[in-house]
Parts: C-alpha cells; structure tokens; sequence
C-alpha cells in the first residue's frame, strides 16, 4: 500500500532529486538574457558532451550500486567490498579519461565541428572535468535513494544546487555575453559534490579494492553501458545533427524548447528514484519479482496520471509564463514546438513499467539492442526530416520515436515477466490525449487563440484523469483528511 512515508519520501527524492536539473531552469532566463540563441546553442553543444563523457566515466556503475545494495544490505562486509571496488573503479575510469582527453580531445573536435566557435580547450576539457565529477556524484545519491535515507539526499543535492546557480550567477555577471560563467559554475560546483561524496563513500565504507569482483561488474555494467549510451544517442545526438544541417542558432532555439519541458522530465525522474526502491522492496520480500501485482501497479497507474496532467500544464503554462522571465524574443520560436516536445513524455509509465523487471532480474543484456535499434530508427529519421522540415522535422522524429522503444522495451521484458495492468489507465487514456494535442496543433492552431486552445487541452486531460482515476482520487483524499497512515 502506499503510505505517507513514502508521499513524504516521494515529495524529496522528486522535488529534491530534480534539483541537479532545476539549477538548469532557474538559470534559463539569465542564460537566455545574457547569451544569443548561437551561444546558447553552443553551450548546449558543450552540455550534451558532458553528459556523453559522464556515460563512459560512470559506465553503469550508479544502476550497479542500487541494484545490489538490496542484495547485500544485510551483509555488511559484503557491501563494504563492493562499493568500495565500486568507488575505486570510478577513480581510475576518471583518471583514464582525463589522461585520453588531453591526448585526443583537440584533434576530435577539429574533425567533428567545423565552427571555430567550438573547441576542446578550454570549455571541452572543462566538460570533460565535469563529467567525472558528476559521474561521482550521481553514483552517491543514487546509493543514498536505495539507503532509503533522504535527509542526506536533500542536503547533497541542496550543496549542489546553491554551488552551482551561486557560481554560475557570478560568472554571468562577471562576463557577460561569453560561456565563461555557464562552464566554470558546472565545473566548480562539481568538484564540490565530488570531493562531498568521496568523504561520505569513504566514511562509510572504506576503499575495499576487490579485482575479484571486476568481471561481475563488468559482464553487469556493459549493457548498462551501452543502454546509457544508446539512450545519450536518442537524447541528445538531434542537436549535432541540427548543427551540421543548420545552424547554431537554430540548435540554440531547439534546445531553449526541450528545456521549456524540462520541468516535466524533473517530476518523473523523481517520481521514478522514489518508486523504484518502493517496488524493488515489493518484489524481494513478497517473491513477485516475476509477475505483476495491484500493489505495484498503483505506481504505474499514478505515475501515468500525474505524467499527463504535467504535460497538458508544461504546453498551455510555457508560452504564458517564459516571457515574463526571457526578454529576447529570438528564443520565443521555440514555443512552436512545445506541445509535440512535451507529448514525447506521455508514454513514460508504461516505459517505467517494461524497464523495472529487466534491472531487478538482472536481464540487463538486452537493453542495448533495444535502444540501439531504437537510436538508429531516430538518426535515420531525424536526418530525413531535417532534410524536408528543418527544426520541425527533428521534434517529430523524435515523437516517432518515443512509443516505438516502448514497443522494443515490451518484447523483451514480456519475456522474463507476467504483466497484467489496466490498458485504459496505462495506454488508452495517454494515447487519446495524445492524438487531441496532435489533432489541435496540427488543425486548430492557427484558427483558434494558442493559449485558448491549450486551456481546453488542459481541462480535457483533467477530465479524462479524473474519469480513469476517480476511485484511485476519491481514496487519496479520503485518507488524507481522516489522517490515514494507508492509501
């Protein structure tokens, strides 16, 4: 059952967890104010990099951690081994990267990027610096979710939140109109939380090296590895494709709109870190790691209906409210796709759903030909779109893709797994929501007053939530006003 502790829990794994990323938003209106659209575009260019080095750095080993903290929890000695070799492992990758980047980072910008503007020293570097760090970092709040202890979790995350808008802020205004002040802020405040987490690792668990260990992690991380990297792929590779087939500015003016819905990746990337332990737990102590249960699917079930609701507040709120903050109107072209960008979301539960029993059963083997099937399905498309319809083309290609890793995710995961679930509040009522925006924006858009139009969307998806959910809705608020500890 879902209980208070867990609301609470939820409210700071999700609020206090998205924190990394809000210092993202809450840097938005000054980034955009001090930085035109082919800066803007640049840094995006530099940002995706980091989190493209933060992949090969951390090579799986924060899923690694979480996953097996359940498995030796009760065996103190035994997890001291691990996360310590856990902890060391992460050190040497770190080390080797630097070492490789110095080696090869200039001549493999030279040959990716044509525009001067983009060089490995002394931003690329810099990224690459962050990316360990953060790789560190990510690696200690994930343990800390499994730990189950998020007073921790809330002043890590809070360390790392005021380091970053604090520094970045002053490098803004300290140098306005250059990246000096985006970059230094991201690597500052990474080697905050760094050197932060290696002090708890440490503390609590030594630097136990065990080589014995090495080829479980490995034969473990790789196609976690590759899953990240595939998933990188299908994230972030629009934008090297928008910059060699348009501009950087028109890359600024794409990425200005997938960050107009970061807010809604913010809440499920929370919401995911606080029910996947919850789940996890289910499975071990009732043996139901193999098929699906009421209890479990509550999750999913809520997860889809605040996911919808998200959505249909992120289209209608941004084009309001973004103004207000962001002067230079050259962003604002970004708003047209907005409702496409923000629907990409909708089919995250049942995502949530296929993924969960393929990390818990350890079936991490077929993730990479998913998302690698998945990734080249997006290249293809997104290069033939940006070919016929610029910008536009890059949001719907990406929209295509989006439901067909869900189709892959589903094949494989109904293999090692029973699900039985309710269609209707997992894929019905998200489908029809989604071809109301897609019928709105494509038919409606130009007859009919964009924040209007919106409006009714917003009102529709509550209505259709409300309809699919009202038992689930009625019980929630029931139990809060008796004051009950159970849902």
């Amino acid at each position: 059952m879902i209980s208070k502790n867990f609301l609470k829990s939820s409210f700071i794994y999700t609020v206090i967890g998205a924190l990394p990323l809000a210092s993202s938003v809450i840097l938005l209106p000054f980034y955009t104010n001090f930085l035109e659209t082919p800066d803007f575009g640049i840094l995006a260019i530099y940002i995706s990099f980091t989190f493209l080095i933060q992949i090969f750095v951390n090579f799986g080993f924060d899923t690694y951690t979480g996953i097996h903290f359940y498995e030796y929890k009760d065996n103190k000695e035994k997890l001291r081994e691990y996360i310590g070799t856990v902890v060391i492992s992460l050190l040497i990758l770190g080390a080797f990267f630097t070492a490789l980047s110095l080696l090869v980072g200039k001549i493999s910008f030279g040959i990716l990027f044509q525009q001067k503007e983009i060089s490995f020293f002394p931003f690329g570097f810099m990224s690459v610096l962050t990316a360990i760090c953060n790789s560190f970092f990510k690696t200690y709040t994930g343990l800390l979710i499994n730990q189950q202890r998020p007073m921790r979790f809330f002043w890590v995350n809070l360390f790392n939140f005021i380091l970053t808008i604090v520094i970045s802020l002053a490098g803004l205004f300290l140098y306005p109109h250059t990246l000096i002040g985006p970059m230094w802020g991201r690597l500052l405040s990474g080697v905050g939380i760094f050197l932060l987490a290696f002090y708890f690792f440490y503390a609590e668990f030594g630097l136990a090296f065990q080589t014995k260990l090495l080829r479980g992690i490995f034969n473990f991380c790789l196609p976690i590895f590759i899953f990240f990297l595939m998933s990188w792929v299908l994230s972030y590779i629009d934008r090297y494709i928008i910059n060699y087939f348009l501009t950087t500015s028109d890359v600024g003016v794409y990425d200005f709109a997938v960050k107009c819905t970061l807010l809604i990746d913010f809440l499920l990337m929370g919401l995911s870190n606080s029910v996947a332990p919850k789940i996890y737990k289910i499975w071990t102590d009732e043996k139901t790691g193999y098929s699906s249960t009421m209890e479990v699917n509550r999750y999913y079930n809520a997860f889809t209906a605040v996911t919808v609701l998200m959505i249909a507040l992120t289209i209608l709120c941004i084009p309001i409210f973004v103004p207000m903050i962001v002067y230079k109107e050259s962003y604002y072209a970004a708003f047209e796709f907005v409702p496409l960008l923000s629907l990409s979301f909708v089919f995250r539960g049942v995502y949530t759903m296929y993924l969960m029993p393929i990390l818990f059963l350890k079936k991490t083997k077929v993730l990479p030909k998913i998302f690698f099937f998945s990734a080249v399905i997006q290249i293809i498309v997104s290069i033939l779109m940006v070919k016929q319809w610029g910008l536009m083309g890059v949001v719907w290609s990406m929209l295509i893709t989006k439901p067909i890793q869900v189709l892959f995710l589903s094949y494989e995961s109904k293999k090692i797994f029973q699900f039985t679930f309710n269609e209707m509040k997992l894929l019905v009522m998200p489908l029809a929501y989604l071809l109301i925006v897609i019928f709105a924006d494509v038919f409606l858009r130009e007859k009919i007053n964009s924040i209007v139009l919106h409006a009714i969307e917003l009102v529709l998806a509550g209505g259709m939530i409300f309809l699919v959910y009202r038992n689930e809705i009625k019980t929630l608020l029931q139990s809060l006003l008796k004051g009950s500890t159970r849902l």
